[in-house]
């Protein structure tokens, strides 16, 4: 029996109030450019999710947080016609430092957006991870084919 590894992602849901922050993706990114996400990126081998998504906010934003402030999670799996791929979404609303661009190469943008009011486009995955995480739904399933 042949098994398949399914790519991770990790990504931080960063909430202030009703407004979260989203990072618009550089032109010269390859997948999704310039569309609206959250910091995050793909889980390193031997991380765990929650590891994986506060290393990549602290290297995308340079914030700083525990595993204990994420107070919200969700799994998303989505399949494209490249890949099938495991995302999973923390909210987070305590941290240390102020968000700022730390990789111009990936991002060209940072904001904070009403949830009710969410900047187009954003990327498919990341608005099914902030519809579950805010319905209080653990786990999604879409299907971008």
């Amino acid at each position: 029996m042949s098994r398949t590894l399914i790519p991770a992602a990790a990504n931080l849901i960063i909430q202030h109030g009703s407004h979260i922050l989203l990072m618009k993706r550089s032109d010269k990114t390859e997948v999704w450019p310039n569309h609206w996400a959250f910091p995050g990126g793909k889980v390193d081998n031997g991380e765990l999710f929650r590891e994986a998504a506060l290393r990549e906010a602290r290297e995308e934003i340079g914030i700083n947080a525990v595993p204990a402030s994420i107070n919200a999670e969700a799994i998303v799996m989505f399949r494209t016609i490249q890949w099938t791929k495991v995302g999973y979404f923390g909210r987070l609303e305590h941290y240390e430092n102020a968000p700022e661009i730390l990789e111009s190469d990936l991002a060209s943008d940072l904001a904070w957006f009403q949830v009710t009011d969410l900047p187009e486009p954003m990327v498919p995955q990341h608005r099914a991870g902030l519809d579950a995480i805010l319905n209080w739904i653990w786990y999604v399933e879409i299907n971008m084919c």
